[in-house]
């Protein structure tokens, strides 16, 4: 079997020129960093934090559906939390101990935000029994505030 060598047969080798490819935001890494006007005329965060610090305990507690607060996290952090939800009612089905919805009361909410458009916060949840942290990133998407990452501690 002979193999042609194309400099030997009077061409060049040529090589194509790579293409810039359009912008993709599911590919790229590429950070939003919105104006101080645009962060401005958001909606006030503490409200957002509160709804969010309080949804998520229902969620591990098994009362609330995880589904009702897909609109305010990310994709990653709606995944964590389903993964919980799965694992707790597994463990759930094999103890056949009731569900118990938690009563708790929001104490404080402390906020700081690191670099513009970039909310990082502490709100503290009080019961009867005992109190808990949960720390939320909270960052701007498409004009509104989603939460990135959350804690419970």
């Amino acid at each position: 079997m002979a193999i042609s060598n194309p400099a030997r047969m009077g061409q060049s080798l040529t090589h194509a020129t790579k293409r810039r490819r359009a912008f993709d935001p599911l590919l790229d890494d590429y950070k939003y960093i919105p104006t101080a006007e645009e962060i401005a005329a958001m909606p006030d965060p503490t409200e957002i934090l509160q709804a969010i610090a309080t949804s998520v305990v229902e969620v591990i507690a098994g009362v609330r559906s995880v589904d009702q607060i897909a609109a305010l996290v990310s994709d990653q952090v709606y995944e964590r939390l389903r993964a919980k939800v799965q694992a707790r009612a597994q463990l759930d089905a094999t103890s056949m101990r009731p569900k118990l919805a938690p009563k708790f009361a929001v104490r404080k909410v402390h906020q700081e935000s690191p670099n513009p458009g970039i909310i990082e916060s502490v709100v503290l949840l009080s019961s009867a029994v005992r109190t808990r942290a949960v720390t939320i990133r909270l960052e701007p998407v498409n004009k509104r505030w989603r939460a990135t990452n959350i804690s419970v501690l």
